[in-house]
């Protein structure tokens, strides 16, 4: 009996201490030139390593983020990056340069080129970083195109 109490009293503690990661929610809305930038996906990239939460924007630019598992970004200090997700000519989604799978979809009759309306500095140049705390974080993203 007493040896029951013990594995139950050792159990609840692993479980207790065992919370995942130190997480913040993240929120708020991308503008580029003032405007709402819908249908664009925002990446949070911890500085110091570890998972990266994302979110997409929806038709007033506002987005949340998540990771695998649950809602928010780490704490800590983040390279943000803003691309967008246009839709091409043939109905699927654009294919980014970064995709490996880009070199393949330009032979596709399917697949038309997009020029990302984000500048670079945003997306695979990013400039941007930000600080995410413990608790509600709402963090908007005032881009510009100069």
């Amino acid at each position: 009996m007493l040896r029951s109490i013990s594995i139950g009293a050792v159990l609840l503690l692993v479980i207790g201490c065992n919370r995942g990661p130190n997480v913040g929610l993240v929120e708020g809305v991308v503008t580029l030139d003032g405007q709402p930038v819908p249908n664009a996906m925002v990446t949070f990239s911890p500085i110091d390593g570890g998972m990266s939460s994302t979110g997409t924007t929806d038709e007033n630019g506002h987005y949340t983020l998540v990771f695998p598992g649950g809602k928010g970004a780490v704490v800590g200090r983040h390279k943000v990056s803003v691309r967008s997700m246009p839709k091409s000519e043939g109905g699927g989604a654009a294919v980014s340069s970064d995709d490996p799978s880009y070199y393949d979809a330009q032979q596709s009759p399917n697949t038309t080129k997009t020029v990302e309306p984000i500048p670079a500095k945003y997306n695979t140049n990013t400039t941007l970083e930000y600080e995410v705390k413990k608790g509600t974080n709402v963090i908007n993203l005032e881009l510009t195109s100069n």
